[in-house]
């Protein structure tokens, strides 16, 4: 008796370890984000804490794209160099509007966090747990690799490009002692270089620079978590029809338990879908793909300008935005096309065995299945547009249309 109770006490910290593996990346960016604290059971003063930051982060983005379009619109007058310009201030601007959805669905986080936790408790088997353990390290590395890269290329553009490049450029006629230009437009409207006043700037524009990149990886995230979650409780639906069917051309006897735990489960897995995984990320899509064929059009553009001018150092953040923006959008295109053909797969697997032979009154269900499965379940972009491999190659040619009208209008 002791023993088992030894090996149920080991279980359920196993499943505990599990489950909280799941959000470990979710929750870890969402509180450098200042939104975890919003989407848990935490102390009052937490949440005081936390809301002063997300106001910091939102304030500081508003102040830098504030800066910079007054700059471009008012201090620049070549219409080529406001393009260079431009797509920076674009840049930051998405990604604040995706943080003001993040923090607005709130809510939506709490609900499909206790959904999931919910899901690892009704394990069944070995098996299950398996599968769902599978998914689970798909997601924790995909999102452990895309923000390796992506905080990559938060340093090599922030830091490399500005203090680096100056320094293996220098010309003779440069004072080496002239401080560095945090960013343009920093001081157009009032004199900042004086101390600490330039101090302060360049840690806003800094902290402003980790957040972007913070809230692109934070985004990326909620997607994959919420795409391969369902995708490994669609694979546990497969093998449990799988292993009822087989049972039942075995022994002659339908489970009827079985099936209604079955068809209750695929019910879950739906109202996951429809009601937190699509409501999630409503928004969130719907900034991604509008917003990037506008960048990709500005960023191809000055790629181009820097191309014919040979800047190549200069070059280099833009490819680096290019390959950026260009990657967030395959991995939401591609975890769309999985989650609808798990969501085919549940019927097709029906379509490949024999359950016309089970007992009449069960028949309608697999029939209810194999029709609902086979309802489209791609991720979209505010209910516009269906994201899948096809959107993700109109948006790189939208990109590279839009790049052409440029280019013939001479600008």
């Amino acid at each position: 008796m002791a023993r088992n109770q030894g090996e149920a006490i080991l279980s359920n910290r196993s499943e505990n370890c599990h489950k909280h593996r799941a959000v470990k990346y979710t929750y870890f960016f969402l509180n450098l984000l200042g939104i975890g604290p919003l989407t848990t059971e935490s102390l009052k003063i937490t949440k005081i804490v936390s809301f002063i930051w997300s106001a910091t982060i939102v304030t500081i983005g508003v102040w830098e794209i504030s800066f910079r379009f007054i700059y471009v619109y008012f201090d620049v007058t070549d219409v080529d160099d406001q393009m260079d310009l431009l797509a920076p201030v674009v840049f930051v601007t998405v990604t604040t509007l995706k943080y003001l959805s993040i923090a607005y669905r709130h809510d939506t986080i709490k609900k499909f966090t206790k959904h999931i936790f919910d899901d690892w408790n009704m394990i069944g088997s070995q098996e299950e747990e398996d599968i769902m353990e599978k998914n689970l390290n798909m997601s924790n590395n995909i999102t452990f690799v895309f923000a390796v890269m992506m905080y990559i290329s938060c340093v090599l553009y922030n830091c490399f490009m500005p203090h680096v490049i100056p320094i293996l450029f220098n010309s003779d006629d440069r004072n080496a002692s002239e401080r560095i230009v945090i960013f343009p437009g920093y001081n157009s409207v009032f004199d900042v270089d004086s101390f600490p006043i330039y101090q302060i700037t360049y840690v806003f524009h800094q902290l402003t620079a980790l957040s972007t990149y913070t809230i692109l990886i934070t985004s990326c995230n909620l997607i994959i978590v919420l795409v391969t979650h369902a995708c490994s409780q669609l694979q546990i639906i497969t093998n449990q029809i799988d292993s009822l069917l087989n049972n039942f051309s075995k022994e002659e006897k339908f489970s009827y338990a079985k099936l209604s735990f079955t068809i209750s489960r695929h019910v879950r897995v739906l109202e996951f879908s429809n009601k937190l995984l699509k409501k999630m990320i409503f928004e969130l899509c719907l900034i991604e793909v509008g917003a990037s064929s506008i960048l990709l059009c500005i960023d191809e553009f000055c790629v181009l300008r820097m191309l014919e001018k040979k800047e190549f150092a200069n070059m280099t953040s833009y490819i680096m935005i290019f390959f950026s923006l260009s990657l967030n959008v395959l991995i939401v295109c591609y975890f769309s096309e999985l989650l609808e053909a798990q969501f085919m797969n549940v019927g097709e697997k029906l379509n490949s065995v024999e359950w016309y032979k089970t007992p009449v009154n069960t028949r309608q269900y697999f029939n209810l299945i194999i029709i609902m499965s086979q309802q489209p379940q791609k991720i979209s972009a505010g209910g516009i547009v269906d994201l899948s491999f096809v959107t993700y190659l109109q948006i790189l040619k939208t990109g590279f249309a839009y790049l052409q009208l440029l280019r013939a209008a001479n600008l």
